[in-house]
């Protein structure tokens, strides 16, 4: 575990100054990031509408100290209970369920009129079951081969054109406030397996994927093709602006390169 521990606290890289970073301390602290009143990109299928607040929004966690969102509407929440936590607002609460301690949540919510509501339901990336470390060059698709792993990826680069078949997977790659994602695959990436999840990671690439529930976050991706339903998409950059998602139960937010 301490190894483990270890490895973390070099894929959780910390912000500068006083900005919270989405990639928060995983593995080490219980955390959430929340991101308030994000842009809805086009391919949603949400019948929300997000409020125009998005800076300064104070809510409290739990017992916890307040906290505010940065100028993009996003909050660092750490040394979170686990069971229900709740996020109280002025006026407004949200409540969700934390299971195992030293996990990361993605939790983006709607704040209009003093009713919160989530998009789609908290990403959970969890810290027990299998973990594999893979080092650069290596074989994410081998290393995912079974259901219910969890995948870090160190800093660096990593073959591409694979096929994640396996169900219940997370990558987990190495994040940079100033750089964004560290760890590169450099090809396509076809997703298979039912309730992926992705975060932290360059995508040289076409991601694609029929598979339902996949949650993709905080990654840089050349383009994309997915069908699946369930899909969340969660402050991605496409950088060559291309991405279908003909879903019909797709919630797309904070995305860049796409409308």
């Amino acid at each position: 575990m301490r190894r483990l521990l270890a490895v973390l606290a070099a894929l959780t890289l910390v912000g500068c100054g006083n900005d919270p970073t989405p990639a928060g301390r995983f593995g080490e602290v219980t955390s959430a990031v929340v991101v308030i009143n994000p842009v809805i990109n086009q391919g949603s299928t949400t019948s929300l509408t997000p409020g125009t607040e998005r800076s300064g929004v104070e809510f409290t966690a739990a017992d916890l100290e307040p906290v505010k969102t940065d100028s993009t509407g996003l909050a660092l929440v750490e040394e979170l209970p686990t069971g229900t936590v709740r996020l109280d607002f002025d006026p407004g609460t949200y409540s969700f369920q934390v299971v195992q301690e030293k996990e990361l949540y993605d939790v983006v919510l709607t704040y209009r009129d003093g009713t919160v509501q989530p998009l789609f339901p908290p990403v959970r990336y969890p810290i027990g079951g299998t973990v594999v470390e893979v080092e650069p060059g290596g074989n994410i698709a081998q290393a995912a081969a079974s259901d219910n792993t969890i995948i870090l990826l160190k800093p660096g680069t990593y073959p591409g054109n694979l096929e994640l078949r396996a169900a219940d997977v997370l990558i987990f790659g190495a994040w940079s406030p100033t750089e964004g994602p560290l760890s590169i695959i450099d090809g396509n990436v076809t997703v298979l397996g039912g309730n992926n999840r992705m975060r932290g990671v360059k995508i040289n690439g076409r991601l694609t994927s029929n598979a339902n529930t996949l949650s993709v976050a905080f990654s840089d991706i050349a383009s994309a093709t997915i069908t699946g339903n369930g899909v969340s998409l969660l402050r991605n950059r496409f950088t060559a602006g291309q991405a279908t998602v003909p879903s019909s139960n797709a919630v797309l937010v904070d995305n860049t390169g796409i409308p």
